[in-house]
């Protein structure tokens, strides 16, 4: 039986907190890479896409359920 209160030695609370860090740092990383490296959507950027409409359709209206048209 041990003698300590810990659950967990120091030496792994040490292993721990490295991997937390070291996760911190990599979603960091990623997360500046994807801002600089974003798609690129044209002259105009992808506000020119906002509101472009669907291919194909006309007119949208809903679906009436009591003629089924």
């Amino acid at each position: 039986m041990r003698r300590a209160e810990s659950i967990f030695t120091r030496q792994e609370r040490k292993a721990a907190m490295w991997a937390l860090l070291i996760a911190a740092i990599v979603a960091s990383l990623g997360v500046i890479a994807e801002q600089w490296t974003h798609a690129s959507v044209g002259p105009n950027g992808a506000d020119a896409y906002a509101y472009a409409p669907a291919a194909g359709v006309l007119d949208a209206r809903p679906i009436d359920l009591a003629t089924g048209a």
